[in-house]
């Protein structure tokens, strides 16, 4: 019995390493596929028309399930999305609530929404040439 309980208490540190090692693995990887997620809308935002930009939305969906705000959020975005009377301020101005409110419940603090708004979506980021 002995060996036994010196072995338990030998192994211990280890053990407790071990575990304290993949916890940390576990959050880095949740972390990761949130800014993925929050990086995706962000990216695909100007065209909300799109497949890419659904698919995005789908991930902030699943990604945030947890979350009843960010649930309640996406939603709304959805409704006003699919609501053709409303003009589309109105959804451009949902789509950046959404991220702002993503981005401020994830560690991107310091962003505005005023940031998020001059930042370019991919599919926008040809500039037209200036005739002068």
């Amino acid at each position: 019995m002995d060996i036994l309980l010196k072995t338990l208490i030998e192994l211990a540190p280890a053990l407790i390493v071990g575990i304290v090692i993949w916890a940390l693995g576990e959050k880095a990887i949740k972390d990761r596929m949130k800014s993925d997620a929050i990086r995706d809308l962000m990216a695909y935002r100007g065209d909300y028309a799109s497949s890419d930009f659904r698919r995005s939305l789908n991930k902030i969906s699943v990604t945030f399930h947890n979350d009843p705000e960010i649930r309640s959020k996406v939603r709304n975005l959805y409704e006003v999305i699919n609501n053709p009377t409303l003009p589309s301020k109105s959804t451009e101005r949902t789509i950046v609530g959404l991220i702002y409110r993503l981005c401020q419940k994830n560690g991107f603090k310091g962003l505005t929404e005023y940031d998020i708004d001059q930042a370019f979506p991919e599919n926008k980021q040809n500039p037209q040439e200036s005739i002068e």
